[in-house]
């Protein structure tokens, strides 16, 4: 089934960690297949996601993520997360623990051999069903929990760092995952990787200290944070905005 862009909608938003406000966004309004979040370290990212899956509630106002027919997404049904530092149990077998969510997800455990192989395939998950947990690396422990989300065939995969830690090979591997995938479902990526997600992406949400500096498409993001110059690529906005922004405090 093809689904379209997702919409994210965004109005008086406040993010509360106790005294410290962690997101402060006045409006958002960004509609895409492919969408990067990106900014600094401390930005707000990883709450703004947290905060679309429901893990954390607003202090004041909300976000709804809607799909290209009006309809709000549901986290538990909609919508699947692969975290940056994602965790497989550690002493069971990484076939075991696929098993086990294949249960809990699809009722049925043997669905990672069946409507779930081409994910086991695609991200070349048969050699590690024998490891146990601990003996992943940290980008074995991510293709497992990406290949798990997809097997949920979600309308919305949000990622947080996917790309934090891969060789070029692994990179290149993701990058065309998401190509493959990206008429199936839509996808929110966090990462400090301009040169990958302006390829991938087809529209971007700058955060700023908890608010939106800038929000469109790769071109409009460009141009703004360049100031109207026309040649530059999102690597050279973002390292701009990051100067201008150590400059001002």
């Amino acid at each position: 089934m093809s689904e379209g862009p997702v919409l994210y909608e965004a109005s008086r938003l406040e993010v509360h960690y106790r005294t410290l406000q962690a997101l402060d966004i006045a409006d958002l309004r960004v509609k895409g297949r492919v969408v990067a979040l990106v900014g600094h370290n401390g930005a707000g990212k990883s709450t703004l996601i947290k905060t679309m899956l429901g893990l954390l509630s607003p202090h004041r106002g909300a976000i709804a993520v809607s799909d290209d027919t009006g309809q709000k997404l549901v986290p538990e049904r909609d919508m699947a997360f692969c975290p940056e530092n994602g965790a497989v149990f550690a002493d069971i077998s990484v076939e075991h623990y696929v098993k086990l969510w294949c249960r809990i997800k699809q009722g049925d455990g043997k669905h990672y051999r069946k409507a779930g192989s081409r994910y086991i395939e695609m991200l070349e998950i048969a050699p590690l069903l024998a490891k146990k947990g601990r003996e992943l690396s940290k980008g074995q422990r991510r293709r497992v929990q990406t290949a798990l989300g997809f097997m949920g065939d979600p309308k919305l995969f949000l990622f947080d760092e996917p790309f934090d830690g891969l060789d070029v090979q692994r990179t290149i591997q993701l990058m065309e995952i998401v190509e493959a995938e990206r008429s199936r479902r839509a996808f929110l990526i966090s990462s400090h990787r301009m040169d990958v997600m302006e390829r991938v992406a087809d529209m971007v949400v700058v955060l700023r200290h908890g608010q939106v500096a800038c929000a469109g498409s790769v071109e409009h993001v460009t141009r703004t944070l360049l100031g109207g110059e026309e040649a530059g690529t999102l690597t050279d906005a973002m390292r701009k905005h990051l100067q201008l922004d150590c400059a001002s405090r």
